[in-house]
């Protein structure tokens, strides 16, 4: 065999083996998602990852049951990828607001998190709940996401009550219609009297401390969400306020339970619209298929 043919020969076994070589990354690429919701996919890797946590993290230990639910590793599927796809919909929404995570706010959030409990508890802790050091970027984001979209939400609701204040409505109609504190919205936003060191606020107890009777408040950021307070009467000691909060926890605040029914509302109703719309497609778990 000549050395010219000998050449052609091994650049063809050669280009044959990275082909070969090149093959299972294009079919790594080409595998089917976890699930689509309006056109954007959740990646298999991303919902097994996840679900590493899930059972880890087993969100139904402990809660006796009413009815009798899937199998465990079932249920915990199910349960994993509908997190996923809610996940999705708060992203896709964010986006909309623009309202971007940034990677200097993410390693910010999980810089905090590690000093606060020390770097070796904070690493026995990943593992403790299955996470790896990318689930767990992945997992804070879409808290971020979440928290930051509540945040601009709620912002736009206590501007509509501050409008509707305004215009000459009531304090006491609008924070019946607006105010998600449970303890006095059905009283007009009536808390009664307190004194200046009862008020658990910071920033709204620097608000109202010299505010007249009578007087509003403009919106007040705290912790807990936007505030918009009145004084209704005032003693030496104490004052006597009504008040509209709009949830929107701080991020360290933050959980299922203290989420903003609208909020809830607002991305179940979302999900129903995509269902109906036949765009959402889950591959995996129970659902699978719609």
């Amino acid at each position: 065999m000549g050395v010219a043919l000998r050449l052609v020969v091994l650049l063809l076994v050669l280009g044959g083996a990275l082909s070969a070589c090149d093959a299972p990354a294009v079919g790594l690429a080409l595998s089917p998602p976890a699930a689509v919701v309006d056109g954007h996919e959740i990646s298999m890797k991303t919902y097994q990852a996840r679900l590493a946590v899930s059972r880890h993290r087993d969100p139904f230990a402990g809660i006796p049951e009413a009815i009798p639910s899937p199998a465990p590793t079932q249920r915990l599927e199910d349960f994993t990828i509908e997190q996923l796809v809610r996940e999705e919909i708060v992203r896709q929404e964010a986006e909309k607001r623009r309202l971007p995570v940034s990677d200097q706010a993410l390693k910010s959030r999980i810089d905090a998190l590690r000093a606060r409990a020390g770097a070796t508890a904070f690493s026995a802790a990943l593992s403790r709940n299955g996470f790896t050091d990318d689930s767990f970027r992945a997992y804070e984001r879409a808290l971020l996401t979440e928290v930051g979209l509540i945040q601009a939400m709620a912002r736009d609701r206590a501007g509509s009550a501050a409008q509707e204040l305004k215009s000459g409505h009531p304090f006491a109609a609008v924070a019946a219609r607006w105010s998600d504190d449970t303890g006095t919205f059905s009283r007009g936003g009536d808390t009664g009297w307190l004194r200046p060191e009862e008020i658990p606020e910071p920033a709204l107890a620097a608000a109202v401390q010299s505010l007249e009777a009578g007087s509003v408040t403009g919106i007040i950021k705290t912790n807990r969400g936007d505030v918009i307070a009145t004084v209704l009467e005032r003693r030496a000691d104490q004052i006597h306020l009504a008040v509209i909060l709009v949830l929107a926890p701080a991020v360290d605040q933050f959980g299922p339970i203290g989420t903003p029914t609208w909020f809830t509302r607002f991305i179940d109703d979302r999900e129903a619209a995509l269902r109906r719309a036949g765009r959402i497609d889950i591959k995996v778990a129970r659902h699978a298929g719609g």
